[in-house]
Order: C-alpha cells, then structure tokens, then sequence
C-alpha cells in the first residue's frame, strides 16, 4: 500500500502512514496532542487545522492522499486543578516515596509524596490522552468495542508513566525509589486502564465487572516497584474517583445532611450523613468541559471564566488577561445566567435572535443554550431524586460540596440561577477542590486508608435514576429555566 509523509508544523515532527489514513489519526500516530471531543465523528469542529495551500480542513475528515504539511493550531496551556482541602492522616511510615493518581475523563494528574512524614513534595498534570478518542466515556466505551481497547489502554499508561517520571525528576529521586502508587477513576476509567471489558457498562443493568479493589504488581503498569492500589467501584458510572471524595470528606462522620457533587462529563452525586448515604450518577455530558459548544474550550488562556452584569450590561474576565477566544465552563454558565437575568434567554431556552455575541470571537448560539439545559437538567434532577429517595426536603440538606475543576471556578449564584443547584442551597455551597486526588493520596500513605476506602463503598447505596419511574417526567421538568430559579 502507498505511504506518504505528514508533516506538522510548528515543530517539524513527521509520520509514515498509509493512504486513506485520516490527518487526525496520523497526529495520534506522531504522539502530538489532539482535541477531538466527537471522537472524530466530524460533529465537533475541534480538530480543524490549515494545510500549507492555506485551506482549512478537518483533521478527523481528511485522508492522507500525498505528502502533506500541516500546520496546527497553538496548543491551548490548559489549567489543571490539582488543589484540595488537605486531609490528615498517619502515613504507615513503610515507603520513603508513594505516589497518588487522578484519572479524570478529561484530565490526570500525579501527586508524589513522602511516605514516612506525608509531605506532598511534587505534582505533575496533563490531558487525558483518551480523549482522542472521545470527550465522554461512551464514546470510548464503543470505541474499544469496536476496534479493541490496546490502543486505549497504550495510551493512558504510558501518560501515567511519563507523569511518574516527571515528579520523581521535579523530587530528584529514582521512579523505581516510589514503591507504592494507588490510582482513582470513575469506573470506565477504571475498567480502560486495567484492560477489564467494558461491555457491562453500557448493557442493562450497567454495572461494572469489577467492583473490587486491587492491589497489582507495579511493574505491569508503572516504572515504579511495589504495588498499585485501585479503589473500589460502586456502579457502571459511580467509581473509585467518588470513593476518594468521600474518603477525603470523611462523608460517613458528617452529622448534618450533606451533598457531595463532583461535575463533570458525568455528575456523580451522593447525599447522606453518618447514618445513610446514597450515591447516584447523571449523564451530564462535557457541555461544562468545552465539547457541543461552538465556543467552548478547557480553561485555558483565551477563555472566558466568568461573566457579571452590572447596571444593565455585561462584563467578562479572561484568563490570562489574553485576547478572548472562547468559553469555558464557568464563563458558560455564567453568560447563560445572566441572560436570563437580561431577557435575552426566556424560561423555555429560547435564545433572542439565537445567537449571542459577547465580543468579537465569542458567541452563544440557541444550540448552546439547549446543550446548557440538558447539563443542568441531569445535574437537577439527581439532586431532587437522590433527596426523594433519602426521604429529605432539598431545605434539609445543610452543606453542598463540589469537587472538581468545574465545580471549583463556577459562580454558586449562577449555578443556582439556571436551577442546576436549587436556589435554596445557594449559601450553603462549599468548593473542595480535586477532593479524588486527596483521596487517592490517602489510600497511598496508609494501609488503613485504603481499608476505609472499601468500607464507605460497601456501605454507600446506589440509586439507578433511569429505573425510577419520575426519572423521565422530573427530568423534562428540570429543562425549563423556571420562576422559582429567579
């Protein structure tokens, strides 16, 4: 078969591939970082890069038919959150060096600490290299039934490694010198990386495979010795990352009736105190993360991270102070609330002219705005779902807390004022940063940690929302930008 070379500018790297072989897989093949939240369905617009006539093209849609140069966007410098409320515990004191990962659908992050005193001593992050292959993890999911999950799992271990060798140089120590590591994730992720079939995921009744947790040779995986800890899973989409935020709240200690939410491409949920706890996932999908909106990207310099009305008019901030690009999560929400708040957005949805320009490279579309509405419905609706269930009024409920990068820059009043948090908890709201890293850093100083990780999970109960039957009504309902969220 005829081969031809791609070359991508900046940079100068260059690959061999077959003809017919897509531009995008062709930056896979080079190792180059790739945004592509469709999966390479041609739905998204993300991967689009110039060829050396000047055209615009999508990678994703454009075969290799001759050798070819291509010159690709500048790669955005995406904020990773690696911060959380730091928890105490008493290291075991049998590793001089552990090592902690944060496996999100979008982004990972290494925490390299010291065994004996507990002292974290160095932190790495990156973009989750799955996402080539998908912004959520159904796309992934039917990618490995279709073409097999090798190159899947290929990818993200080797970003785990390159991350391990990162915070040993940052520590000047020897990666081998690391002798336990401990790994969260939500459960596709979970089931991606140890090369467990996801199929279970995504046929009724959705559960994983593995519930279990796991102590595996370090050897197979990282270039560390000892083992690597995994957390338990509770259901198809509730997973270890959810067992690390209760683990770093304490959930099953807390006396008053309190809400763990970690947002992001799924919103995983729990509700309860230290005598019930219930736990429940929703399709969120990655609107909040960048991916279906026309403007979206990750927050990265050029993103609009927040958007005010004062005296009638709008204001935005943008990261870095940089030229404004586009939209983030945040700044999404954000904008939405205060059109509502404007006019522009009435409470069906409906956009005014259908789209909107805050300045001259960002704008809202009426599509957006109904991406938006499916996010904050699903969000809704576990909430009210979860508090039926539990027998609670939503006032009963006494703390909010919200994990993850989203959930640490949105604004709580705009949250609550599209109806994604109900009103009613607006001062209640309490951002816990990567609360699944501080998990995760847990398990891997203490042994006891680990054990309470498989206590909290046994005895947390999972609420399967698409198997009530309100789940569909309750959901349409959650849709409208109602009066009660003025």
């Amino acid at each position: 078969m005829q081969r031809y070379t791609v070359t991508f500018q900046p940079g100068g790297s260059s690959v061999s591939v077959p003809a017919g072989t897509t531009l995008l897989q062709a930056q896979i093949q080079a190792g180059l970082p790739t945004d592509a939240p469709c999966g390479g369905q041609g739905t998204c617009g993300k991967c689009r890069v110039t060829l050396s006539d000047g055209s615009q093209v999508l990678a994703c849609q454009t075969p290799v038919d001759r050798d070819m140069t291509v010159l690709l966007g500048q790669a955005q410098k995406v904020t990773i959150l690696t911060r959380s409320l730091a928890v105490q515990t008493q290291p075991d004191g049998t590793d001089q060096y552990v090592l902690a990962f944060d496996i999100g659908t979008t982004t990972l992050v290494a925490y390299l600490l010291d065994g004996k005193t507990g002292d974290q001593m160095a932190t790495a992050s990156a973009m989750n290299p799955q996402s080539q292959y998908g912004a959520d993890v159904i796309s992934r999911i039917q990618h490995v039934l279709d073409q097999g999950g090798g190159d899947m799992q290929q990818c993200i271990v080797a970003a785990l490694r390159k991350l391990t060798r990162e915070v040993a140089r940052q520590a000047g120590i020897k990666p081998e010198e690391i002798t336990t590591a401990s790994v969260v994730g939500n459960t596709a992720m979970h089931h991606l990386l140890l090369g467990i079939d996801p199929h279970s995921l995504v046929t009724p009744p959705y559960m994983p495979a593995v519930y279990e947790a796991r102590e595996l040779k370090a050897r197979d995986w990282l270039p560390t010795s000892g083992t690597i800890r995994t957390l338990p899973n509770i259901a198809g989409f509730v997973g270890g990352d959810t067992v690390g935020c209760m683990v770093s709240t304490r959930f099953d200690k807390l006396e008053d009736l309190s809400l763990l939410i970690d947002i992001g491409t799924n919103g995983e949920m729990v509700l309860g105190n230290n005598r019930r706890r219930i736990t429940c996932s929703t399709a969120a999908g990655p609107a909040f993360e960048g991916a279906k909106i026309s403007c979206g990207m990750r927050g990265a310099p050029g993103a609009v991270d927040h958007v005010t009305l004062e005296n009638g008019r709008l204001s935005y901030h943008v990261i870095a102070d940089a030229e404004p690009i586009g939209l983030c999560g945040s700044g999404l929400l954000d904008l939405v609330a205060a059109l509502l708040d404007t006019g522009d957005i009435d409470e069906s949805g409906r956009l005014e002219g259908k789209t909107y320009s805050l300045c001259p490279n960002v704008t809202l579309t009426q599509k957006d705005v109904r991406e938006v509405q499916l996010a904050k419905a699903a969000i809704r609706t576990g909430i009210e779902l979860l508090a039926k269930t539990f027998g609670a009024d939503i006032g009963d409920i006494q703390t909010v807390y919200l994990a993850g990068a989203f959930g640490n820059y949105l604004t709580p009043a705009s949250a609550c004022r599209v109806g994604m948090i109900p009103p009613v908890l607006v001062d209640r709201i309490v951002p816990i940063g990567n609360a699944a890293g501080e998990g995760a850093k847990l398990c891997a100083l203490s042994r006891a940690e680990y054990a309470y990780s498989q206590e909290l999970a046994k005895g947390t109960e999972f609420l399967e929302l698409a198997s009530l039957p309100q789940f569909q009504d309750q959901f349409v309902d959650a849709l409208e930008f109602s009066e009660e969220d003025l």
